[in-house]
């Protein structure tokens, strides 16, 4: 029987801390104004903004090219260990192939994040990376707390997007805690098309499946909508 909590594969040490620190500084010195987030909670449906801080990183930076590398890695070794249990569906390749955005985020003592889903059309996963530890609190939770994940620097965390994945940042007690998020899609949205990751396939047939949907994926998607095309 495969448990929940299998489905999240963590990457422990991933980022070193030179390239945290870099990460860490690309926020601090963006003078972009930071912005903040609203969505549902998962328990009630009330809109709610969260109270920490976002930035997103300069596609031309090399925090946003550590970023990206980064999590192209993590999206194949995901594949890899959900392959390992010889029981999910191959079309998931398909599913995780370009980032919504990445939100550098800043949690100051007192912010959190409540319990919520990135489920959202097009969005099949999520990944975070976690750029320091010398903060207290800040417990990332899964299920309004029955599952908590003790995330330290440079630790790396992808799971699956959908209405079951609930999860919270808990409140920040001491100190600010920095993290990358990214949104998981099948398709591009916010940034440009050529901003993909290159997804290993494990056969040819696979190979040219892929190829086949990424030619084709808007004729796909309307077909599965109902559209005539």
């Amino acid at each position: 029987m495969i448990n929940l909590k299998e489905l999240i594969f963590i990457k422990r040490g991933f980022l070193s801390q030179k390239e945290c620190s870099e990460i860490i500084s690309e926020y601090e010195n963006n003078p972009s104004e930071s912005t903040y987030e609203c969505c549902p909670h998962a328990f009630t449906g009330e809109n709610i903004w969260s109270p920490n801080k976002v930035k997103r990183p300069n596609i031309q930076s090399n925090a946003f090219n550590i970023i990206h590398e980064s999590i192209q890695t993590m999206v194949n070794e995901y594949h890899d260990y959900m392959d390992s249990y010889e029981a999910f569906h191959v079309d998931r390749r398909f599913t995780l192939l370009h980032p919504h955005l990445y939100r550098l985020m800043k949690y100051e003592k007192g912010t959190w994040i409540h319990p919520h889903t990135d489920h959202d059309a097009g969005v099949y996963g999520s990944c975070t990376i976690n750029l320091n530890d010398d903060y207290e609190g800040g417990m990332f939770a899964f299920w309004g707390g029955k599952h908590k994940v003790k995330l330290e620097k440079g630790d790396a965390m992808i799971w699956p997007a959908d209405h079951l994945w609930v999860h919270q940042v808990e409140e920040i007690t001491k100190g600010v805690r920095y993290s990358v998020n990214c949104f998981l899609r099948d398709s591009p949205l916010h940034l440009p098309k050529s901003v993909t990751y290159d997804i290993k396939m494990p056969n040819k047939l696979m190979e040219e499946r892929l190829s086949y949907f990424r030619q084709h994926k808007n004729e796909i998607m309307d077909t599965k909508n109902g559209k005539n095309v």
